[in-house]
């Protein structure tokens, strides 16, 4: 019988060893990085939107993506640091609102510069709440956050007007809505702007013991425990950080858009989740990346574009994220699962 083991003058022959008839396509397949499929998607939705409309495959065109790409991304990489943790960070629609008309508000009174200040703290105070409650009280990390969210929400309605337009201070325009020109590219300076600070972001994830112990924290807890770290303040700080990224959001929309609303962050709250998981991100905890957030993001910002060139709508949108959201995550759950 074959793979039986069989005799040679009286000695048992090992079976042979079966020989990988995995395809060329399947082992490189295997070996590509789960954000590298999100950029290959993302070349395969230009191509057909420069099909479907021939003035979407334009340099314009991709630098417009991107810009909107951007601020998803931005929005999103506080949602990676709470996905690396094993948590996640439901209350980034109302952080990103509250520092939007808080730095509105503060503007007023103190100036740009210590309103924008007084923003990125409230982000941080919001994040802080979120992991102490997580971290020591217990409470998990779907119902902390959507809690503080619709708190947010509360406060926002009762003490700030549902929609402003407002002058936005030169001090925030020039890293938001200010034209660079870039290789003799004309880019809007919130482009760039989240770039440096992806890289800056995936350093400190990489590079820090800080970073190295939040993946270690969402993939083996208990190991993390046993190692002598200091978990309940791993994830605060990180709660904390995703705080801090999604007010700096709020401030950046403003600065580009001009405009601030109580419910002008209801389109990242989705948006960002499946931003990280497209970027590669597991819902598990344990694994991610700033930079596969931002392909992730570029991603969904194709589709907002052929969204929004074929007037769909939305719901549409939402739609697709959701469909995306589902898919990815019944791949990555069945590699986890798989034994």
């Amino acid at each position: 019988m074959s793979g039986a083991p069989s005799a040679v003058n009286g000695q048992l022959e090992a079976p042979p060893v079966a020989k990988d008839q995995r395809s060329v396509f399947a082992k490189i397949a295997s070996r590509m990085p789960r954000a590298g499929w999100g950029l290959l998607i993302f070349v395969v939705l230009f191509i057909v939107g420069g099909l479907l409309r021939p003035s979407l495959f334009t340099l314009p065109g991709l630098i417009s993506t991107a810009t909107f790409a951007a601020i998803l991304a931005a929005a999103s990489f506080g949602q990676t640091v709470a996905v690396i943790q094993g948590g996640i960070d439901l209350s980034v629609p109302s952080t990103i609102a509250f520092a939007a008309l808080g730095f509105l508000t503060w503007n007023a009174s103190f100036g740009p510069v210590i309103a924008f200040v007084l923003a990125l703290g409230a982000g941080v105070v919001i994040g802080l709440a979120n992991g102490i409650i997580v971290a020591k009280i217990g409470l998990t990390p779907i119902v902390t956050t959507i809690a503080m969210n619709g708190l947010l929400f509360g406060l926002l309605l009762l003490n700030f007007p549902l929609s402003e337009l407002t002058v936005v201070p030169d001090f925030v325009k020039s890293f938001t809505s200010d034209r660079l020109e870039i290789f003799g590219v004309s880019v809007a300076a919130v482009l760039p702007t989240v770039l440096i600070l992806m890289v800056v972001l995936q350093a400190v994830l990489s590079y820090t013991g800080w970073g190295r112990s939040l993946f270690l924290v969402g993939s083996r807890e208990k190991a993390a425990r046993l190692a002598g770290q200091p978990v309940a303040r791993i994830r605060i700080t990180g709660y904390a950080l995703s705080g801090l990224l999604a007010a700096f959001t709020g401030i950046v929309i403003v600065g580009y858009f001009s405009q601030a609303e109580t419910t002008m962050g209801n389109s990242y709250l989705l948006g960002s989740v499946a931003a990280v998981i497209v970027g590669g991100a597991s819902m598990f905890g344990g694994r991610g990346s700033m930079t596969g957030t931002f392909v992730g993001a570029l991603v969904l910002g194709q589709v907002a574009t052929l969204v929004a060139v074929f007037n769909l709508g939305a719901d549409i949108q939402n739609l697709v994220y959701g469909v995306i959201i589902l898919a990815v995550l019944a791949a990555y759950g069945r590699d986890r699962y798989a034994a």
